[in-house]
């Protein structure tokens, strides 16, 4: 009988190659493998967060006593202020003098000028110490 086409002898195929009987305990290494890394990673993240947060606590709480001290600062300087434009006043409205006025104003002018400047350096130099040592984390950070 003469073989058609479609029932030509089919040649055996290669067999199979066999699963090897390791495979679930090298997908479970796998597995642990990955499991590890993810902890370190969420380890090293938890422990980047907490000091991110205990940074910016520490921070706030400087912020807000540098706030304080600037604030009391400005009303201090306010009240002595105050206070020495109603001694001038009542020295200008006592003297009988319009020169004698003209020096009195020009003095407190010159004296008001002089406290201002003074304080505003005073304060300058406050918040460029708190900006240093607010940056100082950042800058360590920074350096690593």
């Amino acid at each position: 009988m003469a073989k058609s086409p479609n029932t030509a002898s089919k040649s055996k195929a290669a067999p199979k190659a066999k699963p090897e009987v390791h495979a679930p305990e090298a997908a479970t290494k796998m597995l642990d493998d990955g499991m590890g890394k993810f902890t370190d990673m969420a380890t090293k993240f938890g422990s980047f967060a907490e000091d991110s947060m205990k940074t910016a606590t520490e921070r706030a709480a400087a912020s807000t006593e540098m706030m304080r001290t600037l604030s009391t600062r400005n009303m201090d300087f306010f009240t002595r202020t105050l206070e020495q434009g109603a001694e001038a006043t009542q020295a200008m409205t006592s003297a009988k003098d319009p020169r004698k006025v003209m020096e009195i104003q020009s003095g407190f002018a010159k004296s008001l000028m002089s406290a201002y400047t003074s304080e505003m350096n005073a304060q300058a130099e406050l918040c460029m110490l708190a900006w240093r040592d607010a940056a100082k984390p950042f800058t360590a950070w920074t350096s690593k």
